[in-house]
């Protein structure tokens, strides 16, 4: 995939910006606050039709203005032409259109782009909690499989509605068993499809991971990840799994916990209680990691999420890497721009400076530079 062009009206601090990109590096400098995020933050709508920041659509709208707009223009790898159209007013109602259809919701869009997106933000992967690693797995297979992202909001709504029954039963309110059975199959059913895929995910994309971590650790340190599903018993042998033998654990569990379900009125079972578990030469790398190995795990995942996308939809993804180059030292820099080139991504970079990185740039890689100032861009030499 290539992003050919993009027009953006009255987001942040961009009043009216048309950028026609380089089908390789694409790098954005300007002090704090110019607007060069911004740009990624639209390339990040019209991927996914959300900011890859914690922000909300109202607060994304320049500060006199009632709608903001994006306009993007794509070719992806059979060079079949892809168009899409985000806008967003302070009514709550986002209008989503492409040329494969109007009217579209956000879902419908997922995968469509195929993204990547690297910022020091995400370092929470390899040493948050339980959740951000939850997160990253199921962007990363809703991007790759329209059937996961299916069974994920189907499993949401229900985890939301069998929750609100339990918090009924826990104030002594009366509940209808049945609709809480209603839900509880819908969260079993969906459940085991979520767990399956995502042990099929780790036995799958463990190979990319490691084999980037080596490349960037030169071969010095091992990595490994475990999936840790909720009901299943902790020394099973995960690939040989099949969906029969997930239902029956989740359902041996279930039984287990009811009365606690009951007592402190949420659902205690299921997918969104899984962990995973990165590892670096056998322990815990939430737990002994070093700063610099931290960097090194995050990019090899961001890495790997590459691969895995490009090889598992036959589609190259686009790459967004924020203010990462702050971050790195120089030979980490140069491992990035290596990947980069070693995978034909067209890369879209944000830094506060551009001279350090030119010197690092292969010399048979197309680029463009680009000034921005106050929500102005310019292009550069």
């Amino acid at each position: 995939m290539k992003i050919k062009k993009i027009n953006i009206s009255n987001l942040r601090n961009h009043q009216t910006t048309e950028i026609e990109f380089s089908d390789g590096l694409n790098i954005f400098y300007g002090l704090n606050g110019s607007g060069k995020t911004t740009i990624l933050e639209a390339l990040s709508i019209s991927a996914f039709s959300k900011s890859f920041l914690p922000t909300l659509d109202s607060s994304l709208i320049r500060y006199d203005k009632d709608t903001y707009s994006i306009n993007t223009k794509a070719i992806n790898d059979y060079e079949i032409p892809y168009s899409i159209s985000v806008k967003y007013n302070k009514k709550n109602k986002k209008e989503i259109n492409s040329n494969t259809g109007d009217s579209l919701t956000p879902k419908e869009i997922i995968g469509k782009i195929p993204c990547i997106i690297l910022s020091p933000d995400f370092k929470t992967i390899s040493f948050g909690g339980p959740g951000d690693r939850r997160d990253f797995v199921d962007k990363l297979l809703s991007q790759s499989s329209r059937k996961y992202l299916n069974e994920l909001i189907k499993y949401r709504k229900a985890l939301r509605q069998r929750n609100h029954q339990l918090q009924q039963a826990k104030s002594g309110a009366h509940i209808n068993p049945e609709l809480l059975d209603t839900w509880t199959e819908v969260l079993i059913k969906s459940g085991v499809e979520i767990v399956k895929k995502r042990i099929d995910f780790i036995y799958n994309f463990t190979p990319y991971f490691q084999g980037i971590y080596e490349y960037i650790s030169n071969g010095q340190e091992d990595v490994s990840l475990e999936y840790l599903p909720n009901g299943i018993p902790r020394n099973t042998n995960l690939p040989e799994l099949n969906l029969e033998e997930i239902e029956k654990s989740l359902r041996n569990f279930i039984s287990d916990i009811e009365f606690d379900e009951k007592r402190r009125g949420t659902t205690l079972f299921g997918p969104q209680r899984d962990d995973i578990l990165i590892k670096i030469n056998g322990a815990s790398a939430k737990e002994s990691a070093s700063q610099g190995q931290h960097k090194s795990l995050l990019i090899s995942i961001k890495f790997a999420e590459f691969k895995y996308l490009k090889n598992f939809k036959n589609e190259t993804p686009i790459a967004l890497l924020d203010d990462i180059f702050s971050e790195l030292d120089k030979e980490r820099s140069n491992k990035v721009l290596s990947l980069v080139e070693a995978n034909s991504a067209q890369t879209f970079i944000t830094v506060t400076e551009a001279e350090f990185l030119k010197p690092l740039i292969p010399t048979d890689m197309k680029y463009k530079i680009f000034e921005l100032s106050s929500g102005r861009l310019t292009e550069t030499k």
